[in-house]
């Protein structure tokens, strides 16, 4: 489960700034939005690890997970939103973008804390 949103936070950054060169990303807020990604990545990974541990039903825990992580979530929402501006993204396109990207980390972690409760195999 580490591994794959360890994996899943560059693919994030990777989609959001691969159009600009290095220095100019970090000109552009990329040190504001790694820091609120990885604030978000480690509230999502202790609520996770902690639904693991306690083996909660996977129903209750989705029901917990959706409002847990709001304010990381808020916070790297906004600084996403701008690093994907600040490299050419329309508001839209960012917007949607990044709150695609949101829904799909939530959804794949919500997954692993159900397969490790039902099957005892932890995620990769």
């Amino acid at each position: 489960m580490l591994q794959r949103f360890r994996t899943l936070m560059p693919i994030v950054l990777l989609g959001l700034g691969s159009s600009v060169p290095v220095g100019a990303q970090e000109s552009d807020g990329a040190a504001a939005f790694t820091t609120a990604a990885n604030g978000f990545t480690s509230c999502l990974i202790a609520t996770v690890k902690m639904g693991m541990t306690t083996k909660m039903d996977p129903a209750k825990f989705k029901e917990g997970f959706a409002a847990s992580c709001k304010s990381e979530e808020a916070r790297f929402r906004v600084e996403a939103i701008k690093f994907a501006m600040a490299n050419g993204r329309t508001e839209a396109a960012a917007a949607a973008e990044v709150d695609g990207n949101i829904a799909n980390g939530r959804r794949i972690f919500a997954a692993d804390q159900e397969t490790y409760v039902t099957t005892g195999k932890v995620p990769r």
